[in-house]
């Protein structure tokens, strides 16, 4: 079940983080829910190795950060049409 919850903030968090940067970034509404899924998820694993006993309110606060930070990395991380220079799609 932590997993289910992992993927919807995942997906939640990174939705939000795609839409408040998507001036920055043209594709941040297709990266930012999966590096949030991707943050969300190694947070859950984190907190199962950690020793977490079930799903608390720790886990959900270090999903939901760990999400946010991935997915806003990813945004600025991933070239986009509106940060990238030269022309795109030209033959070299």
């Amino acid at each position: 079940m932590n997993f289910v919850f992992a993927v919807i903030i995942g997906l939640v968090v990174g939705a939000v983080v795609g839409l408040v940067l998507r001036q920055r970034n043209s594709r941040a509404m297709l990266v930012g829910p999966v590096a949030g899924v991707v943050g969300s998820v190694v947070a859950s694993v984190l907190a199962t190795i950690l020793g977490d006993p079930g799903y608390g309110w720790k886990e959900a606060t270090l999903q939901v950060v760990l999400a946010a930070g991935a997915a806003a990395a990813a945004v600025y991380l991933v070239p986009g049409a509106a940060g990238s220079r030269g022309t795109a799609g030209a033959a070299d």
